[in-house]
């Protein structure tokens, strides 16, 4: 077991591994509001040459501004995931009840979707039926009780605000393929009006993306480390999508950085303009804040390009 070390005996051994502290009483406060495991024990290792050896000059603010940064950029990537998961539920609520509108509780029998897998399937219906039950339970109103006691009928765009983005997808995944494909072309849209560029969305492929936008947002929901993040499914190759970034086709695509460009897929134009920016002035700041390293040795880490924060500042569509 590693004995316990007061705030005090924290710093002494910082100092005696080569960490410059030049405020001691501002880095007892900082460790303590964020404590020396989430701290040091995470993103010492962009500047250390050796286990528990600091690279000549390193100072602790470095590391801060590294703490600092990571934090931001996860709280921007959760406040576009959200608003990812918005349009793409609302556009499968749409092509659903278009499909199913004069079926009441449609996404409750087995008929409405594929037959490939029953048993995820199940799980799947099991949990949209749960759903309903709970709020059917619940003593204050609320729309699903309001629709059931009126209308004999929860609609999906109804239900939809209750879902989790994850049992939405899930959902997805169990769709037949005309349904899938008419969601595909929709989520389509917002890649040609992000890229000026005629581009075919596949099913099977928009499938895997949403997983691994459920991974990074489970990532940053429960506030685990962006850096090195690597989504479960390796993205197909869009020429005119990833060529423009310098993405080679050999090149693994679930790393941040793909994960982020892929989020055009689902974002209006304005949305992934101030996206773009934010994170490239993210960036641009965290490099005004250290001397020891490059700053691409930390996004790189994230699977951003050399000088990318360089790149001219996206202009707002008109």
């Amino acid at each position: 077991m590693k004995p316990f070390k007061t705030l005090e005996e924290q710093i002494d051994l910082l100092m005696q591994r080569g960490l410059i502290i030049s405020n001691r009483k501002k880095t007892k406060r900082y460790l303590l509001q964020h404590s020396y495991y989430n701290v040091i024990n995470v993103y010492s290792r962009f500047f250390q040459f050796a286990p528990d050896k600091y690279i000549e000059g390193t100072t602790f603010d470095e590391i801060r501004a590294v703490h600092v940064f990571d934090s931001e950029m996860k709280s921007t990537f959760f406040k576009y995931l959200l608003e990812c998961e918005k349009h793409f539920k609302s556009i499968l609520a749409y092509r659903f009840s278009e499909t199913y509108g004069d079926t009441s509780f449609a996404y409750l029998k087995t008929s409405s979707f594929t037959d490939k897998d029953l048993i995820n399937l199940s799980a799947t219906i099991s949990q949209l039926s749960n759903t309903i039950t709970k709020n059917l339970r619940k003593k204050e109103s609320n729309a699903i009780k309001h629709y059931t006691s009126n209308h004999l009928d929860v609609p999906m765009w109804v239900l939809i605000n209750q879902l989790t983005f994850g049992q939405v997808v899930h959902m997805y995944a169990h769709f037949n393929n005309k349904l899938r494909n008419a969601i595909a072309r929709d989520v389509a849209y917002y890649l040609e009006d992000n890229t000026k560029k005629k581009i075919i969305f596949e099913p099977d492929e928009l499938q895997r993306f949403l997983f691994n936008l459920i991974d990074i947002r489970n990532c940053v929901a429960h506030n685990n480390k962006l850096f090195n993040f690597k989504a479960k499914n390796n993205v197909k190759y869009i020429p005119k999508l990833h060529m423009i970034e310098g993405i080679t086709k050999t090149a693994p695509r679930q790393d941040l950085f793909n994960c982020f460009i892929m989020m055009q897929a689902l974002l209006e134009k304005e949305q992934y303009t101030l996206l773009h920016n934010t994170i490239r002035k993210r960036i641009r700041n965290l490099d005004h804040h250290i001397q020891t390293i490059s700053v691409d040795q930390i996004i790189g880490s994230l699977g951003f390009p050399t000088n990318w924060h360089k790149n001219p500042i996206k202009e707002q569509p008109q």
